[in-house]
């Protein structure tokens, strides 16, 4: 090195450590945290910001900081608007000019900090296995037995199973208690009505035949989840790679919980997993993958069973295929007929033909419960209503009880309030969505603090809520139904178990709110920056085809933002937490394993 480059190196450093140390005061004032903590972050961030002079020297495509500052304001903004909600009083403040320093702050330590972590990926690719040490399937094998193996013993502690009110809603269907309605996927219903059915047909409790099926749907999710590992070793990854997402899923607590809960987001996270490592496998192979009958057929089933296990699965699979067929235009021969009947069919199974089956569709209210929280905002804060859009929301509920329906957080307040005119919002959709937009002009800031209010737990990595359902709780008919909390072990007395659950709960709590680093794995807003941050570092190294792979995530993301009905649930979130692995690992695959080298089948062999 120069004299020369050791000054400018030495200045650069010199530079970074003044700045961190400013950014670390910045950052200190806003949070206020222990005062101790500031000269470490300090050096954190002035290491970072030395590092980001050195790792943009690497970057010879040119996109490492334009991505990072794209990624960084976003992730300060999120923070800072998120900041601003108050969860406790359900409110949301006013901005200020003292929220810019705390802005700029934050924009650029996320900024260095991003950079830092793309060197990272730059100086640490996953170099491929020299030799094949395992064979992918006996590993897939193996993982799935030892993830079922570590799961089993929540279903005994919490035997049958881990029963919600949405539960009961799917099961009281299934056997024939109420007519089948779409507001829970009938697909869901239908596949755990053998289970139910087969435990009362030979004798036994609802507990049994709910027990039976919790098993199933946890030995699904053991083999979908268990094909991660085997998949990487195929990609040539290194073998702690599959250790590590062993550890993920065998030790994170929403796993073993979530595989005995019974709720349709807990096969529909596996399968969205499956689709993203089949879709990065079809633009890894050209789109080779798809031209084999085996490969479209399966490829075909997975689209068929997102869009029946959960009811935004089909805007996932419809945005999927329209940017697939045209990434691969020039196969549209082959694609689009096959694409476009799934596109076709899932619509009329899930309108005509449930409609003639006696299958109830889902309320309309369930797709507009951000307008109803934007109009219920409006008409709180007393915002500007003329007197035809007040007649007709009068006609749907009375003004005066939508004032003290509406709650800030949850549109449930209004749209199951008993004063709410479902049936005159069905007769009235397009009438409904007129005035919606007709308000948005003139209470445009109310529309904003209730879109804000309404979905912050979905971007904003500072707010929780509760993310697991322990066994069969009280108050909601589950008893009534015939379920009940069994100890059906005997090896512990029912005091003792007790104990355990109750242990268990605390454990997790402990984990959600003290441990500053792991609590993020079952926090939504970390686990979507995550998945974000993952996606820009594959269009830093130029691989933005492979965003394909990230796509039902972010598209998932989307539905949620546009109709989500509660500010922070994580179950809707939780393919985010199933795909993070393979998110976080395939940034760091080698150039040659990103290359397009041609495979037949992405089956693991």
């Amino acid at each position: 090195m120069t004299i020369q480059n050791k000054r400018i190196l030495f200045w650069v450093r010199a530079g970074a450590a003044v700045l961190g140390l400013a950014l670390a005061w910045e950052l200190f004032r806003y949070f206020c945290f222990p005062a101790y903590l500031i000269f470490p972050l300090a050096l954190g961030l002035g290491y970072t910001a030395a590092r980001t002079f050195e790792t943009g020297q690497m970057d010879g495509k040119g996109r490492l900081f334009p991505c990072c500052a794209v990624f960084a304001l976003l992730l300060a903004a999120s923070a800072v608007i998120g900041g601003k909600v108050d969860i406790d009083h359900k409110r949301l403040t006013y901005f200020n000019a003292d929220d810019l320093p705390f802005f700029a702050a934050l924009a650029l330590a996320a900024f260095f900090v991003s950079a830092w972590l793309a060197g990272i990926v730059f100086r640490h690719p996953l170099n491929r296995a020299q030799e094949r040490g395992a064979s992918p399937k006996k590993v897939w094998a193996v993982c799935s037995a030892v993830l079922l193996a570590s799961w089993l013993p929540c279903l005994l502690i919490y035997y049958p199973g881990s029963v919600s009110p949405d539960s009961l809603a799917c099961i009281v269907r299934a056997i024939g208690r109420a007519g089948l309605s779409n507001q829970q996927p009938v697909f869901y219903i239908l596949l755990m009505e053998p289970f139910l059915r087969f435990g009362l047909a030979i004798g036994k409790s609802l507990n049994f035949g709910t027990a039976l099926f919790l098993l199933f749907q946890a030995a699904a999710m053991a083999v979908m989840l268990g094909y991660l590992p085997g998949w990487l070793v195929k990609q040539g990854c290194p073998l702690w790679t599959a250790v590590l997402a062993m550890v993920y899923f065998t030790l994170n607590p929403v796993f073993p919980m979530y595989a005995v809960t019974m709720w349709k987001d807990v096969l529909f996270g596996g399968l969205i997993m499956l689709y993203a490592l089949n879709l990065f496998d079809t633009v890894r192979s050209g789109g080779e993958t798809l031209k084999t009958a085996g490969g479209m057929a399966w490829f075909l089933a997975l689209n068929v069973l997102i869009a029946f296990m959960r009811n935004n699965g089909y805007y996932i699979i419809f945005v999927t295929l329209i940017v697939l067929a045209i990434v691969y235009r020039k196969e549209w021969k082959r694609f689009a007929p096959a694409f476009l009947a799934v596109l076709i069919a899932v619509p009329v199974v899930q309108g005509p033909v449930y409609d003639a089956c006696g299958v109830a569709q889902s309320p309309f209210a369930e797709s507009v419960g951000i307008p109803l929280q934007q109009i219920g905002y409006t008409v709180t804060h007393d915002g500007t209503v003329t007197p035809e859009q007040r007649d007709f929301l009068d006609q749907l509920m009375p003004l005066d009880e939508m004032k003290t329906a509406y709650t800030p957080l949850s549109s449930n307040g209004i749209k199951f309030h008993k004063d709410f005119n479902n049936a005159f919002l069905e007769k009235h959709k397009t009438e409904f969505l007129k005035v919606w937009a007709g308000m948005l002009a003139p209470n445009l800031k109310n529309y904003l603090k209730a879109y804000f209010l309404e979905t912050v737990g979905f971007w904003h990595v500072g707010t929780s809520n509760w993310v697991l359902y322990y066994g069969i709780g009280p108050g909601y008919g589950a008893q009534k139904a015939g379920l009940s909390q069994t100890n059906l072990t005997k090896l512990l007395d029912t005091a003792r178990l007790e104990k355990n659950r109750t242990r268990i709960a605390a454990a997790f709590n402990s984990l959600q709110i003290h441990i500053p680093i792991l609590r993020g794995l079952v926090n939504i807003g970390f686990l979507f920056w995550a998945t974000v941050f993952a996606a820009f570092l594959m269009l830093i190294r130029r691989k933005g085809k492979y965003l394909l792979a990230f796509l039902p995530l972010l598209i998932l993301w989307g539905t949620l933002m546009a109709a989500t009905p509660t500010f922070c649930e994580f179950r809707y979130m939780f393919s985010f937490a199933v795909c993070l692995p393979a998110s976080l690992f395939l940034p760091f695959f080698p150039e040659k394993s990103l290359s397009g080298k041609k495979e037949t089948s992405s089956a693991l062999s």
